[in-house]
């Protein structure tokens, strides 16, 4: 899990920006979402690392994800975020999440079932929002927050909205070269079929596909949609 470094954090009489970036896996989410942040010094979460966490909690558990719901109260799952100038750190109890190993094979396999738990979702909605007040409250000037439903549901009303696509070739390319080994296929489905908060495009996103854009094109893409609101 990476949390990048933000330095020369500063207060700017400009409005808070918020961005949602949603797609599927290997799509650039990630590295959008950071390059954004390094560049404007904006707030990174993403949120998928909340679902992984749970996946992971409840794994250790030896729940099932159709068993969930009666575990995802606050003396089960102790879920609480650390907001500073150095980023965004999640907690599940004592422990920070960037310990735990949360890409996995197996959480990389069974994320999308947890996550597809609408009591999985309810748990994380008003988190996920929460964020949003603290990182403009502390002096950040934007947030970008990365994942599958962020546009549709977590940011609806967020001031610019993209959807990434690329081609399987190349996002099997790009998760091997993150050493991670999943079906992508197979989650995108699950998560586009599942009955709350799909993996979707909504009508007021911008779509990009990235299969043959380098990350700097990508970020260009972004960066203009971005000056004409600010």
């Amino acid at each position: 899990m990476f949390f990048p470094v933000l330095e020369n954090l500063e207060v700017s009489m400009n409005r808070f920006i918020t961005i949602a970036i949603d797609g599927g896996a290997g799509v650039g989410k990630s590295t959008l979402a950071k390059l954004i942040c390094s560049k404007k010094n904006y707030l990174y979460i993403e949120t998928g690392n909340f679902y992984r966490a749970i996946t992971y909690l409840m794994l250790e558990m030896k729940i099932k994800p159709e068993s969930v719901a009666e575990q995802l109260n606050p003396d089960v799952i102790k879920f609480h975020s650390k907001i500073s100038s150095k980023g965004f750190e999640l907690f599940a109890g004592d422990t920070n999440c960037i310990e735990l190993d949360l890409r996995s094979a197996e959480i990389n396999k069974c994320v999308s079932d947890y996550a597809a738990q609408p009591a999985v979702r309810k748990f994380l909605l008003d988190f996920q929002r929460k964020q949003v007040t603290i990182a403009e409250k502390i002096g950040f000037v934007g947030i970008v927050m990365e994942g599958r439903d962020i546009g549709s549901k977590i940011l609806p009303n967020a001031d610019l909205k993209f959807f990434l696509s690329a081609d399987y070739k190349t996002r099997m390319m790009r998760r091997d070269q993150d050493g991670e080994s999943d079906e992508i296929v197979t989650r995108d489905l699950k998560d586009s079929k599942r009955s709350t908060s799909p993996l979707l495009k909504t009508d007021d996103a911008i779509e990009i596909n990235t299969g043959k854009l380098t990350k700097e094109e990508v970020f260009e893409i972004v960066n203009t949609e971005l000056e004409k609101i600010i």
